[in-house]
């Protein structure tokens, strides 16, 4: 079972597009960039852009994502709205960043003295929390309840 296809993220003013890297799919790209800009009065500013390849990738696909868009060829992994982007399996190094300020947060609550309606509070918005997040990493059986 495969999923929509997904060609771009977004959050307020950042975008991440998924692109083959063909030619043509590269001028449809920088088309609708240059559309945006022109209707938005909103400039891209191309020396914060960045291209991520694969480090297989061929040469000659890096030359030409670096010609038709303009943008700087980037070294994986990025950070995006505080999660680690990579390609190829996950490793350790990828998520210290993220893995350091959850430990800094934890140990600055440690610190702080809170009343016994703070950690009230706290105990309770943790615990509604984890099932969307036990959710989001797991796939959920394929059988539903009418079958059984």
């Amino acid at each position: 079972m495969t999923g929509p296809q997904i060609n771009h993220l977004s959050f307020a003013d950042d975008i991440i597009i998924f692109s083959s890297g063909r030619k043509d799919s590269l001028k449809l790209i920088m088309q609708t960039l240059a559309t945006y800009e022109r209707i938005s009065g909103q400039l891209i500013n191309k020396a914060k852009s960045q291209v991520l390849l694969h480090p297989n990738a061929f040469r000659t696909t890096c030359d030409r994502m670096k010609r038709y868009t303009g943008f700087h060829q980037k070294e994986a992994p990025i950070t995006y709205l505080g999660c680690p982007l990579f390609i190829g399996k996950p490793t350790l190094i990828y998520f210290s960043d993220l893995i350091n300020k959850i430990v800094n947060r934890i140990t600055g609550w440690q610190s702080k003295m809170l009343s016994y309606g703070g950690k009230a509070t706290l105990i309770k918005h943790a615990l509604q929390s984890m099932p969307i997040h036990i959710l989001s990493t797991i796939s959920p059986p394929s059988i539903t309840l009418k079958q059984i």
